[in-house]
């Protein structure tokens, strides 16, 4: 018993970085900023395939990887949002962005959220979550919203 508790807290803590080329090309908190994505993309418990096409167009945009690359980083982004529990384990990364670039990401999440053309409750109680664990003021939270709206 005491093994499996050990076991849940290790695997509850930050995940190293694999030894993997293509992992090395973004930082701990650029890959925490696309598990945001896919935890935002899944939010709405729909198929989530025009997000994951959205995700790697920002991998490949923002980060500049190739497709090859920007596909490893989704994966382990993948691996990483299955197994999340909290969101406090990929926002808490994320406390040395400054005050534009966790603005930046926020815009980035509301696009993920209003891809599928419908903006989801929980997608965005999902939104008003990491805007709070990313200490974004709430006026600037609506602001990102209605920016991506229009």
């Amino acid at each position: 018993m005491f093994q499996l508790f050990k076991q849940l807290l290790d695997r509850s803590g930050a995940e190293p970085i694999a030894d993997c080329p293509a992992l090395k090309l973004v930082n701990e908190a650029q890959l925490m900023s696309v598990v945001l994505m896919l935890e935002v993309a899944a939010a709405d418990f729909q198929d989530a395939s025009a997000e994951h096409d959205l995700v790697l167009n920002y991998l490949t945009g923002e980060y500049q990887l190739d497709a090859a690359d920007a596909e490893v980083v989704f994966s382990r982004a993948k691996e990483l949002s299955s197994d999340s529990v909290c969101l406090h384990r990929f926002t808490s990364k994320m406390k040395d962005l400054s005050y534009p670039e966790r603005l930046d990401l926020l815009e980035q999440l509301w696009r993920i959220a209003y891809h599928d053309g419908a903006l989801d409750p929980h997608e965005e109680a999902m939104l008003r979550k990491i805007a709070d664990l990313l200490f974004i003021r709430h006026s600037d939270y609506i602001q990102c919203k209605l920016a991506v709206q229009a």
